[in-house]
């Protein structure tokens, strides 16, 4: 009965992390890309030769040198679970987060290909131009420069969309210099301040990068809402755990 009821809990657990494995490849290759390989995969291994991992880890425990290993990786692991975990609940609270009377929207850059904004660009700016036409006059902040394959700034991709959809140049707040999520934040939160404005602000991004962005702004000093573009489903978990290292990355490394 043990035997039996052990096998199906194996079958259980390399079903889901097959699953898990296959989203975590499938369509879009990302650092969460091999996270989700290595992490899935090992879980896989182990279901299906669990006798060879039982004896391993019982010569493992055997020899005091590895039990002391196998113990603090195991310490490790679980504290990096439960940072994963207080990630994610952050992550899942500033999704959506309105603002009352909003000021101003800043854009999150994101990839042009040439002059073509990326599909998740078109997400954002989709969103921010919601959110104008909402509110008449509200200025939107449009930041990031120009990285690798793009023939224009992330920004003025974004100027330009705009500008099409009937949004004023003199309510276009244009940040162009821009080359990672903490710069984005920073110097539109230098621009805005310079015309009196730190609290009332939507960021817009994707869901999984909200967080982060709200960090970033808290330490700039700004009061911020957020209104997050989807993500296409696929992709999700790829962008999911890599925003984990990113986030573990900024609290553990930034000097702001």
């Amino acid at each position: 009965m043990h035997t039996k009821i052990s096998t199906i809990v194996r079958i259980i657990i390399i079903a889901i992390s097959s699953f898990m494995l296959v989203w975590s490849v499938w369509n879009k290759i990302t650092e969460g890309t091999f996270i989700g390989i290595i992490g899935f995969g090992a879980i896989i291994a182990a279901c299906v030769f669990y006798k060879q991992f039982l004896r391993g880890l019982k010569f493992c425990l055997s020899k005091t040198a590895l039990r002391i290993t196998l113990i603090a990786a195991g310490g490790i692991i679980a504290v990096l679970a439960c940072v994963c975990v207080y990630f994610t609940v952050n992550m899942a609270l500033r999704m959506e987060v309105d603002v009352d009377n909003p000021k101003a929207v800043i854009v999150l850059g994101c990839q042009v290909n040439g002059e073509t904004p990326s599909n998740m660009l078109y997400a954002r700016m989709n969103k921010a131009l919601d959110i104008a036409e909402e509110n008449q006059g509200i200025l939107i902040a449009v930041c990031g420069g120009k990285g690798s394959g793009e023939d224009i700034t992330e920004a003025e991709a974004m100027r330009r969309y705009f500008v099409e959809n009937g949004i004023p140049e003199e309510q276009i707040i244009f940040e162009d210099k821009s080359t990672s999520t903490e710069e984005n934040i920073a110097f539109a939160a230098e621009m805005l301040k310079e015309r009196g404005i730190s609290d009332g602000i939507v960021i817009v991004t994707n869901e999984f990068h909200q967080y982060r962005a709200y960090v970033f702004a808290k330490k700039n000093g700004l009061e911020t809402g957020a209104h997050s573009a989807k993500t296409y489903p696929p992709n999700l978990l790829n962008y999911w755990i890599r925003e984990w290292a990113g986030l573990l990355h900024q609290f553990v490394f930034s000097s702001r």
